[in-house]
């Protein structure tokens, strides 16, 4: 679609809004667009034409329109079969009776620059091979590389405690042995002084005494610490 713009500038102006136009159609094919004429001045006739070469090929619909404020006229090209691939030629606007003409270029059919495929940049780096990573499998080595590393001084700590539990149990089955023995003992004493006067009176002194080493041997062994 092409505008014109008629009095805009001052008195007879003509103006447009494509230096030229460029309409690709094919041998027998037909297409139409709009003239678009836009008056800011007083209502005047406008005539259009077109030059002798696109005489056969353009068809406008109305040619002289009377213009009050904005008008649309219909023009037709079209190409023959038989005809040329290229129709090239102007189309005239003229205002106040031939006062002011001025013209576009016009173009019909194929385009004048053949437009060729356009060349798609490539990186160079596309063309190198992509790096293939290997993960390297772990060899299985001998049975002491595959032990666990076990530090020296855990070593000695882990020695240090089972040695500290056994002197423990130690001493306390040693405690126990003698706890017995000493029941042992004052069982037999008793079964010699039964009969006698003093008899109840050194039970209860025996009594304090067994009583006095167990809780001796609750302070003093470690096992109970």
């Amino acid at each position: 679609m092409q505008v014109v713009h008629i009095n805009r500038l001052g008195i007879n102006s003509i103006e447009f809004d494509m230096e030229s136009m460029e309409i690709p159609l094919s041998p027998g094919e037909e297409k139409s667009f709009e003239i678009v004429i836009i008056n800011y001045g007083s209502p005047t006739h406008v005539h259009i034409s077109v030059t002798d070469t696109l005489r056969h090929n353009i068809t406008i619909l109305e040619d002289n329109p009377y213009v009050t404020h904005e008008d649309y006229v219909p023009v037709v090209v079209r190409i023959p079969f038989d005809g040329k691939k290229i129709y090239q030629g102007d189309m005239f606007i003229t205002v106040s009776h031939g006062a002011r003409k001025s013209s576009f270029s016009m173009v019909l059919g194929q385009p004048l620059t053949s437009s060729g495929a356009r060349p798609i940049e490539v990186d160079d780096s596309l063309s190198a091979p992509n790096k293939v990573y290997v993960k390297k499998k772990k060899s299985a080595g001998t049975w002491k590389e595959q032990l666990p590393d076990v530090h020296l001084d855990v070593l000695k700590s882990n020695y240090s405690n089972y040695e500290t539990v056994i002197s423990k149990a130690t001493i306390f089955l040693s405690g126990l042995l003698l706890l017995v023995l000493f029941i042992y003992t004052v069982s037999n004493a008793f079964s010699y002084i039964e009969s006698s006067v003093l008899g109840f009176y050194f039970s209860v002194v025996i009594s304090i005494i067994f009583t006095v080493f167990c809780v001796y041997l609750l302070m003093k062994f470690p096992i109970f610490k």
